[in-house]
Formats: C-alpha cells, sequence, structure tokens
C-alpha cells in the first residue's frame, strides 16, 4: 500500500511538472486613463489596472486567459455647470487572449471578456454581466518582460487607454 501511494505521488508529480512545461504565468500592471464615450463635458479620471494570465499553448498557440482588476484613482467625472459627477471605476473583469506576432519583439493582443458585476459605479455594468473587450499592443523588452498599451471597452460606458508592463513567469 504504500509502495502504491508513493507510486501515485511520485506519478503526480511528473505529471504536474509536464503540465507546467506546457501553461505559463504571466502577471502585470500598469495606469489608464478612463473616460465616459460621447461626452465632451468629462474630465478623464486615472486608474489601476492589475492582471494575471495564464498562457494555454498546449490548446491553442498563443491563446491565454487573463484576469484583471480596475480601479480608479482619480475619479472620472462630468463637469457640466451645477454639477459634480463622479464615477468610481472598480471592475473585475476575465478576458480570452490571442498574441498575434507582427515582427520580431512586437505583437498585437485583441481580447474579448466579460465583467462581473460592478463594484463600483452603474456607469461601467448596470446589469449582472457585460461584455468587454479591447486591443493592445506590446514590446519584448527582455526575454520574459514585456511593455504594452491598451484599449479597453469596459462594460456600457467607460474606455480605458492604458499602459504598463507584464511579467511572464
Amino acid at each position: 500500500m504504500k509502495i502504491l501511494a508513493k507510486t501515485l505521488l511520485a506519478t503526480a508529480l511528473i505529471s504536474t511538472s509536464a503540465m507546467a512545461a506546457e501553461v505559463g504565468f504571466y502577471g502585470g500592471g500598469g495606469l489608464a486613463f478612463e473616460a465616459v464615450p460621447d461626452t465632451a463635458d468629462l474630465k478623464m479620471g486615472l486608474g489601476v489596472v492589475l492582471r494575471g494570465g495564464m498562457t494555454l499553448d498546449s490548446l491553442l498557440e498563443n491563446f491565454a486567459v487573463e484576469v484583471e482588476i480596475t480601479k480608479s484613482v482619480i475619479d472620472p467625472k462630468l463637469d457640466l455647470p451645477g454639477s459634480d459627477i463622479k464615477y468610481n471605476v472598480t471592475t473585475l473583469a476575465t478576458y480570452a487572449v490571442y498574441r498575434i506576432n507582427i515582427v520580431d519583439d512586437f505583437y498585437v493582443k485583441p481580447r474579448f471578456g466579460v465583467i462581473f458585476p460592478n463594484l463600483g459605479d452603474d456607469m461601467v455594468n448596470s446589469r449582472d454581466i457585460t461584455f468587454s473587450s479591447g486591443i493592445g499592443g506590446g514590446y519584448s523588452v527582455m526575454e520574459n518582460l514585456d511593455v504594452y498599451v491598451d484599449y479597453t471597452v469596459l462594460g456600457e460606458g467607460v474606455t480605458n487607454y492604458g499602459a504598463g508592463v507584464e511579467y511572464h513567469f
């Protein structure tokens, strides 16, 4: 019985190591200017974006899934006479991502996903789940370090123009 248990444990460890070779993890963050489209009297806000992802090359090469948290540091606001409406943008979203290599270390990365019930203001998400999409581009500075810029539509009414770094483990 002990030999069987040790054999199963060894097999599980070897399988885990093999899976880790096919799956890569990355994490990063940056800053994003936040705006409400079609509103001329809006003062942009500034948000912090944190994301983590997992590449699934064994499923489809250059495909990944991401989890992203966005939080306003400076809330975007409407600058109308007699009004000072601020929008607290706080979201939790998941994305399916496909990395398209252009030349050498440059790539384009479209993203499609969902935003879960809004953690901040109803401007982003007044429903239970809202779709989100975006596109970005990046450059591999070093073997495991990328810098990126992206544009993301956060649900119903806020867009992010972001930049940051990602580290691939």
